[in-house]
């Protein structure tokens, strides 16, 4: 095998383990509630890609219905994601 058929041949490889990290990837989050300290308290709704909440280690995924409920039970929406325009709840 010739060097150019070695290069050829790693280069397909790299491509392929590519593909298979991003099949293997998990699906973003539709929705992440924020708790307190305590875990008792509900801080915040968030938006799944909100970078505010990815840096907070209190975080949970949340079901678009437990995201409502939340919402409609005054727990607050996230300033930077303003998840409550997204879902249809006044605010």
């Amino acid at each position: 095998m010739g060097l150019v058929d070695r290069w050829i041949a790693e280069e397909e490889r790299r491509e392929a383990e590519r593909r298979r990290g991003e099949e293997m990837r998990p699906t973003p989050l539709d929705w992440l509630i924020q708790y307190g300290l305590n875990r008792d308290n509900v801080d915040a709704v968030h938006d799944g890609g909100c970078r505010t909440a990815k840096k907070s280690g209190r975080r949970r995924p949340a079901t678009g219905e437990q995201a409502l409920d939340a919402l409609r039970n005054q727990v607050p929406p996230c300033v930077h994601c303003q998840l409550d325009a997204v879902l249809g709840i006044g605010g």
